[in-house]
């Protein structure tokens, strides 16, 4: 009889896979030396190329070939990566960050060709689980044991010992030196200019550097050879996954539909309710009582609940009700489009509130995301209500969609849209009011726009010019000065024009 049981899939290293285990050791370190996401910049930039970089090659010497789809995914990951070179924006920093981190690993998974599915389809959520969990950690050990099989050869044999004794005594070697340097004068003399370009902190910040990023290193080796060789890249199948969606369709017919045409009736209830109050907006009129701010806000998080429940709601109907075929029931097309039909409806007049809100006040971080946000919403809710009248990759038009949406938010340049905008509507007198404290919020982005306000202000408003040198001012950088891994070009622009107040 045969065993069931997985076999364990042995650890075979060749030249390209024991190089490509140093050099993770080394992208590693420069993952902490050179991302700075409190201060992002082109450090950034420069480890995203290493990394693209050294695994591109060693793809290339494990006979692994480029194609249509991992082209796509490097195409993407290289305006990912750019972007951190000419814009400054924190939030977007970190977001782009995220994302960048997830197109290094579909181009691995695409250029290997280890996706559950052949097609893209939802067997994403799979995909997103094997590849950056189980794949990743399964071979978690490979790295190292890549290392300690290549010490073996005779050539090697004591070289990763040495190393590995180096860099464990080497912080207090570093201590005695400076103690001797202490005790001796000529001692002191002697090792002074070495001294002034590797200080101890240096060397002991290094070496933490080093030892954090071995787990990262193992991490990257893990993800990037288990794909190559096709090690435990086999543990999730679409098989498993199909299996995994029968067991868990136990819902009855009935009570999906009476649970969604609840749903629906509360939503046409609240419809009719609160028809005034939420489509006046698009007459351009407040409601009795409200402010364009207390109105707006309301608005948003109306959004938020609603569009939340109705997402719950359909995903878990759609996965676990009971079906004869793989088709879905008529009844539950039907629920689905009414409920994405009412969401777009609450968004077009989230939107038009938003419109109102901007016109009164201008703009903001808060206002420029959330719209993104609904717009981004709205097209999911749109993709969904189609594909209940037409059969196509709903998966494949909602993944595409929000990554052009993102890449849109990424190179808008949203603070210095932002500053831009105020300014312009406040100089042109349909903005009634300035809000420099909200200006001083923004990141270096802004500062050419308010530079350039600066000089158009009469010389005999004291008090507007004074306050808005201020604002170009306040984000001087308190801590470590900019270097390569923190510049970006609009950093460089707002400090060149600090400059000129200085000079």
């Amino acid at each position: 009889m045969e065993s069931s049981a997985y076999i364990k899939p042995e650890k075979v290293f060749n030249a390209a896979d024991t190089g490509f285990a140093f050099f993770a050791l080394v992208l590693g370190f420069l993952y902490w030396n050179l991302t700075r996401l409190y201060m992002p910049g082109m450090g950034i930039s420069i480890f995203a190329a290493a990394i693209f970089s050294v695994s591109f090659i060693y793809l290339s010497k494990s006979k692994i070939r480029q194609n249509a789809k991992s082209l796509t995914s490097l195409v993407l990951a290289g305006l990912s990566a750019a972007w951190f070179i000419f814009f400054d924006n924190q939030f977007i920093a970190l977001l782009n960050f995220m994302f960048l981190s997830v197109m290094f690993i579909c181009w691995i998974c695409l250029s290997a060709d280890r996706g559950i599915a052949k097609e893209f389809s939802a067997y994403i959520i799979g995909d997103v689980l094997n590849q950056g969990v189980v794949i990743p950690f399964s071979n978690f050990s490979c790295c190292a044991a890549s290392i300690k099989n290549y010490s073996k050869g005779k050539k090697t044999k004591g070289i990763l010992p040495a190393l590995f004794g180096i860099v464990i005594f080497l912080p207090l070697t570093a201590i005695v030196i400076n103690l001797l340097m202490s005790a001796d004068m000529a001692f002191e003399k002697f090792v002074k200019g070495f001294f002034d370009l590797i200080r101890i902190e240096k060397i002991i910040g290094y070496i933490w550097k080093f030892i954090i990023g071995v787990p990262v290193a193992f991490y990257l080796y893990g993800s990037v050879y288990g794909n190559v060789k096709g090690r435990y890249t086999d543990k999730l199948t679409a098989a498993a996954a199909d299996k995994a969606a029968k067991i868990i369709r136990i819902a009855p017919k009935t009570t999906i539909y009476s649970v969604l045409t609840m749903f629906n009736v509360i939503y046409l209830i609240f419809f009719a309710v609160q028809t005034v109050y939420l489509f006046s907006a698009f007459g351009g009129t407040l409601p009795e009582t409200f402010t364009y701010a207390e109105y707006a806000r309301r608005g948003f998080f109306e959004l938020l609940a609603v569009a939340g429940i109705n997402l719950f709601v359909l995903t878990v109907s759609h996965l676990t009700i009971k079906k004869e075929r793989e088709e879905q029931p008529k009844a539950l097309r039907i629920q689905t489009v009414v409920i994405s039909v009412f969401t777009m409806l609450l968004i077009a007049a989230a939107l038009r509130k938003m419109v109102m809100y901007i016109n009164a006040y201008g703009l903001t971080k808060l206002r420029v995301f959330t719209s993104w946000f609904m717009i981004l919403l709205f097209f999911i809710f749109l993709v969904v209500c189609i594909r209940q009248f037409k059969k196509f990759n709903l998966a494949k038009f909602v993944t595409a969609g929000f990554v052009l949406m993102f890449m849109v938010l990424l190179y808008s340049n949203a603070d210095g849209l932002i500053a831009g905008y105020n300014i312009r509507r406040y100089e042109s007198g349909t903005l009634l009011t300035f809000d420099i404290d909200m200006i001083d919020g923004l990141s270096d982005a802004a500062v050419p726009h308010i530079y350039c306000m600066y000089l158009r202000t009469d010389e005999d408003d004291v008090d507007m010019r004074r306050r808005l040198k201020m604002s170009i001012t306040a984000n001087r950088r308190q801590h470590e000065p900019v270097g390569f891994r923190e510049f970006n070009l609009q950093r460089y622009r707002a400090d060149k024009i600090r400059e000129s107040f200085d000079s």
